[in-house]
């Protein structure tokens, strides 16, 4: 009978991680990691050297390749090479060696439940916020991998190509394994370097939290909670313990207070030339659809609008024309720095020159909420902290 070679640390590990990850007694997202962290260090100082050993730990059985006599007995059963008590596996086959290994990976990833399809836009910005050194990957696994792994399993840390068998006919097969024990340790120190950004994301002071940036330290903060949660999933289905007693931080608790922050940051909007506030209004019923604020003294931010209109004229038409251009800047008043730029040029015409002004400002007021949301929320939608 085989013995469980799962070291006592990491046992510890799942047993503090279970019981005092996220204490419901703490008033914050930020209390909640620091005293989660706390105790983890204090009671597993050694766990960066436990997940070394794990990750260093060589399969039971060494991988094996061949070509052509009888069918080994793995092809049908992985598990006869890579015992089930130690080890996830899978096979995959196709018409060579690379494709059956692809297909071999993607059937263990599939044991998760887990789409092969990863999200782009939270690849995309998890990405960027690790290149920039807004959030910190984890030390036993490279920047590559956890962005990889970051919203999808399609590339599976610790993950290995195991046996290949080319049976001469035009197919091979290949085994795809996990360590359960590796896996557990490589993902256990993840979800601890990811509680760390979130501690880091939600520290601030109340001014710090009221402002676009807060906003983007949460909604960034959220994208890591469902990270963390794809990895305790993991760490379950390799012997660990459910993803619900892991009482992690979950995303939708951190989108909610970034839909709160977002509620409580104001934008003002200043146009230069106006008519009857018709593009200050505009601007205004976009800025609210979003969530944020258009009233308010001392405002964090400003849009300031520029209106320039000139008369035109052709040849051989007798409607006088007005060209206008709409330019707005979302500006950070206590940096002066300028956050999105947005503008759009057209022209109307009219047999007067102030019947075409007016009916300028109308095109532009339509122009406005039709053109602006996208932009905004596609802005918000994508910021990220600053450093």
């Amino acid at each position: 009978m085989k013995t469980n070679k799962k070291p006592a640390v990491l046992t510890a590990v799942l047993f503090f991680i279970t019981n005092t990850i996220y204490a419901q007694s703490a008033n914050s997202m930020e209390e909640l990691a620091r005293d989660a962290l706390r105790r983890l260090d204090e009671a597993l100082s050694g766990m960066a050297a436990a997940t070394a050993t794990a990750a260093n730990a060589s399969p039971q059985n060494p991988a094996q390749s061949t070509r052509g006599g009888q069918e080994p007995s793995w092809v049908l059963d992985p598990y006869t090479v890579y015992p089930r008590d130690r080890y996830l596996a899978a096979i995959g086959f196709a018409s060579n060696r690379a494709e059956a290994e692809k297909k071999a990976l993607a059937a263990l990833s599939a044991i998760f439940g887990q789409s092969i399809q990863a999200d782009f836009s939270a690849v995309t910005m998890y990405s960027e916020a690790v290149s920039k050194g807004i959030v910190s990957s984890s030390e036993t696994t490279n920047i590559r991998d956890t962005i990889s792994t970051s919203t999808s399993f399609d590339t599976l840390v610790s993950a290995e190509i195991g046996n290949f068998w080319d049976d001469g006919r035009g197919t091979v097969y290949a085994i795809a394994y996990l360590d359960k024990e590796r896996a557990v340790a490589v993902y256990g120190n993840m979800i601890h370097s990811n509680l760390k950004n979130i501690e880091k994301l939600t520290a601030m002071t109340p001014a710090e939290k009221n402002t676009l940036d807060g906003y983007a330290r949460y909604k960034l903060a959220a994208l890591i909670a469902g990270i963390n949660a794809k990895h305790a999933d993991l760490i379950a289905q390799c012997g660990g313990p459910t993803a619900a007693s892991l009482n992690l931080p979950g995303a939708d608790v951190l989108n909610m207070e970034a839909s709160n922050i977002i509620k409580n940051v104001t934008v003002i909007v200043s146009v230069n030339s106006d008519s009857n506030n018709r593009l200050r209004d505009a601007f205004s019923k976009v800025i609210s659809a979003e969530g944020l604020r258009t009233r308010g003294g001392s405002p964090p931010y400003t849009l300031e609008v520029n209106v320039d209109m000139s008369e035109v004229s052709f040849p051989n038409n007798n409607n006088r024309f007005c060209r206008f251009t709409v330019s707005a800047e979302l500006i950070e008043n206590s940096t002066d720095s300028s956050l999105l730029p947005f503008s759009f040029t057209d022209r109307v015409g009219y047999p007067t020159y102030e019947g075409a002004q007016a009916a300028a400002f109308m095109q532009a007021e339509k122009l406005i909420g039709e053109k602006y949301p996208a932009v905004l929320r596609t802005y918000l939608e994508g910021l990220l902290p600053k450093k």
